[in-house]
């Protein structure tokens, strides 16, 4: 299935999908949590990607609230996995390669009969 993609496309996109999926979490996640949780995994959570928040903070606003920064991360890293990564086989591959980590998923658990 994943044979036509070139390998660098596929591994960043393995990355930018566990991080698509990892702020997706996190913003469900502050929607019934605080910060200040005592639930462990979830602490912990909020901690790790705390610590991946300050790693790049250049990219996040200011203005942008705590919780919201999260949606912001998913959006940039949707721009990214749906336009930046298909262009580099080609601009006519935009909307045809994308979301390698999905569809990989969804064949390994035998989901695609579904769909």
């Amino acid at each position: 299935m994943l044979n036509n993609y070139p390998l660098f496309i596929i591994i960043s996109d393995l990355l930018f999908g566990i991080l698509f999926w990892v702020f997706i979490l996190k913003f469900f996640l502050h929607l019934f949590f605080s910060n200040e949780t005592k639930v462990k995994f979830v602490s912990r959570f909020f901690s790790l990607t705390d610590s991946f928040y300050n790693k790049i903070n250049k990219v996040i606003p200011k203005f942008l609230p705590y919780p919201l920064i999260s949606l912001y991360l998913i959006w940039l890293i949707f721009i990214i996995r749906f336009y930046v990564l298909p262009s580099f086989t080609g601009l006519e591959n935009l909307g045809n390669y994308v979301f390698y980590f999905e569809k990989a998923l969804f064949h390994y658990l035998n989901f695609n009969n579904l769909f």
